[in-house]
Parts: C-alpha cells; sequence; structure tokens
C-alpha cells in the first residue's frame, strides 16, 4: 500500500518527477506510473495501486484536464475521501473536483520552503499522516552513549506532543507553544559546517498544526530573540545530506522559544560552546534544553491569529527561565567511567538578573522548577566538570 498515487499526465513527467521527490523527502510513499513492471499489463496495475492508496493527487494542467484516465483516477480519489488537487498553470480545478483541497504549484521551482509547496505537504499531512516519516526523523536515540543504560525522554507535567527529527526530539507542550523540552544526540568527531542560508531560515514544520507553533514575528521589535533550543551547529553532524537535514530542522518553529538578547548572545550562547566542545572532547554527549514554565509567567504580545481567522487571546507567555543539562560518559580506560551530568539554568527575565551566568543546580532541584521527571539512571550519575 502507498500513501499517495499520483495522477498527471505524462506530458508533464518533469513536473511529476519534482512533485514526487518533495513527497518522498518529506516521509510520504509515492506511487506514480514508473512504479509499473515491465510487461505488466497497464489497466491493472493501475487500479490495483488506486485501490490500495490512501489518497490520490492530481497534478492539473491542460493535459490532465483533456485525460479520461486522469478524470477517473480522480473520481476514486473523490470516492474515498481522500482526493489532493495541484494546479500547474494557475487553472481552476475541473468543476466536478472543486470541493476538495487544492494548492497552486504553477509558479514553484522545487524549492521546499515556497509556500505553496508548504501548504501541499501541510494539506497532505492532515488528510494522510506520512508513513515513512519516523524512518526520515528518528529522533532522539535514548542508546547514543550507553547500550547498558538507556537514557529515555523525562516525563513532563501537563499535555504533550512528541515530534521527531534528525538526531534530535521536541516535546511540545501544545498549549504554551513552546516546548517542554528538546533531547538531542551530539557527536562531536562528526560535526559539520552548518551553511549561512540555513542559519537564516526560520520556518514552520509543514507536518505539525501551526496553532502549536509560534510565529517568526512574534519577538519581532522587541528584545527578545527566536532562540534555539538546540542549535543547527550542535546537531549538524554525520554524512552530509544527514548533518545539513538536522541542522534544517532544528530552524523549524518547535525549536524556537523567545530568549532575552543578553541570553540567547551571552549565557545561552557560552552553554551552547561549552557543550560542543564536550562532545568533541568526549565524542558522544547527549543533551536537554527547554524553559521553565511558572504559573506566574507574563503574557507576551496579546492576541495571535491561528488557521482559519480564530484569534488565541494572551495565549503566549514569556518562560522567565531555561535550563540546559548535559549527560557524558568518559572513558572507563582513565578509570572515570560512567555517566556524567551536568545542569544549568538560566534566568531570561529583568528581574532574576537577566544575562547573568548560567546557575548550575542539582537534578532534584531541575525537576522541582520545571516538573520534570527523570528516570533514576540519570540521578545515579556522578558530577560532570562544568562551565
Amino acid at each position: 500500500m502507498s500513501d499517495v498515487f499520483l495522477s498527471y499526465s505524462s506530458k508533464d513527467r518533469d513536473l511529476a518527477r519534482r512533485v514526487v521527490k518533495l513527497l518522498l523527502d518529506h516521509g510520504w510513499s509515492v506511487w506514480w506510473d514508473r512504479g509499473i513492471p515491465v510487461g505488466a499489463e497497464w489497466a491493472p496495475e493501475l487500479e490495483q495501486a488506486l485501490a490500495r492508496t490512501r489518497a490520490v493527487l492530481v497534478l492539473w494542467s491542460p493535459n490532465s484536464r483533456a485525460s479520461e484516465w486522469v478524470h477517473h483516477e480522480a473520481l476514486i480519489g473523490a470516492e474515498k475521501g481522500a482526493l489532493f488537487s495541484i494546479l500547474l498553470d494557475g487553472a481552476m480545478v475541473p468543476a466536478d473536483f472543486a470541493q476538495h483541497q487544492a494548492c497552486d504549484l504553477s509558479k514553484w521551482e522545487g524549492d521546499p520552503k515556497f509556500a505553496e509547496a508548504e501548504a501541499l505537504l501541510t494539506g497532505l499531512a492532515a488528510l494522510v499522516p506520512p508513513s515513512r516519516l519516523r524512518e526520515l526523523r528518528p529522533g532522539f536515540d535514548p542508546a547514543f552513549i550507553s547500550k547498558r543504560k538507556p537514557l529515555g525522554l523525562p516525563a513532563v507535567t501537563g499535555p504533550a506532543v512528541v515530534l521527531r527529527y534528525v538526531h534530535f526530539t521536541v516535546v511540545m507542550h501544545p498549549g504554551r507553544r513552546l516546548a517542554h523540552y528538546v533531547a538531542y544526540n551530539v557527536a562531536g568527531e562528526q560535526f559539520s559546517r552548518v551553511d549561512s542560508e540555513v542559519r537564516q531560515e526560520w520556518t514552520a514544520d509543514p507536518m505539525v498544526p501551526r496553532s502549536t507553533q509560534i510565529t517568526v514575528a512574534l519577538t519581532t521589535r522587541s528584545d527578545y530573540h527566536r532562540g534555539h533550543l538546540v542549535a543547527p551547529q550542535t546537531v549538524c553532524w554525520g554524512e552530509p545530506v544527514v548533518a545539513e537535514t538536522a541542522a534544517r530542522h532544528a530552524m523549524f518553529l518547535p525549536n524556537i522559544s523567545p530568549q532575552h538578547a543578553d541570553v540567547n548572545l551571552g549565557s545561552w550562547l557560552a552553554l551552547e560552546k561549552w557543550e560542543r566542545g564536550l562532545a568533541l572532547s568526549h565524542k558522544k554527549i547527549i543533551g536537554f534544553s527547554g524553559p521553565v514554565f511558572a504559573a506566574d509567567d507574563a503574557a507576551f504580545r496579546g492576541e495571535m491569529e491561528l488557521e482559519d481567522g480564530v484569534k488565541a487571546m494572551d495565549s503566549f507567555r514569556l518562560p522567565q527561565h531555561f535550563w540546559k543539562l548535559v549527560i557524558a560518559m568518559p572513558s572507563s580506560r582513565a578509570g572515570r567511567g560512567g555517566l556524567q551530568l551536568a545542569a544549568y539554568l538560566v534566568a531570561n527575565t529583568s528581574k532574576d538578573k537577566v544575562g547573568a551566568a548560567p546557575q548550575r543546580v542539582e537534578l532534584k532541584d531541575l525537576e522541582a522548577r520545571t516538573g520534570l521527571r527523570f528516570s533514576e539512571v540519570y540521578h545515579q550519575a556522578k558530577a560532570l566538570t562544568g562551565l
């Protein structure tokens, strides 16, 4: 069974190939006529593929509008309640299918950040979640530094949504539209350089509802920056394609938290540089970063407009502190084996000395401040030499 059956005219094959790549890169399995085995009967193969697919995506152009086969395939998609249309020439969807979701890719040149391409991914994800997402976004690996003592994700207080990416996992608080925390794996020996273009491209994650993500405009003209909970440089490691993908994932909005400029460019940056240095010296580390949610967090920037024009009033609040926890396992040959841990708090508002040096804290105190619960293996770790 495929996620998506792609219906198009053979005269539009070059454009179809571009769409197929976009879908494959974002986790969908795609059936198109290149999948017909040599010597197989064409029509029966198509009918079987249509019967097994979860959704039908049609590329509408003058060529496909004139095709009886494309109309037949679109009709089957409509009957399934799983039809999505793409306009290749800016013209209207045929009247029989006008009530179904559509996007206009007539001006698209292959950039996945193109607004209508993002709309396609978001709309299709709502219709048919991609089956290969876990394969392409494996997320945090608990056994990254120790198979004998895997480090599971800490429990949270309140609602949560787990989002997996390359080398890291974001555990979101959907009500706050911020992460409870980000958990990440770092292999210092495999660091790659992050392209400057990637570092400037904050984008929404097309697999996640916009209503659970803050907007890029939220921190504009304020004392607060769009702070990374995990920096692109920290997760940019591995084979070139993998490293680049991880860095791009770190620029998705779920990884944003508003940090005061003095924090983002001062105490938080110092912690990020320290942990990357630690990854270089220890070869592998595991890290966690997140905001501290408190009942008296101040409202920030008033109302937010969500999907379909819905406005959320006073729903975004500013964290007063951030925290970071790093775990490493020094070489046992040096007589210093076993897990080692260091945790820090950083003030994010003026009433708590914003910009002050990170404050080292005990794990039990961090749990009390954040409402998180780490498993016993964390509590058994020894003290790690810190910043």
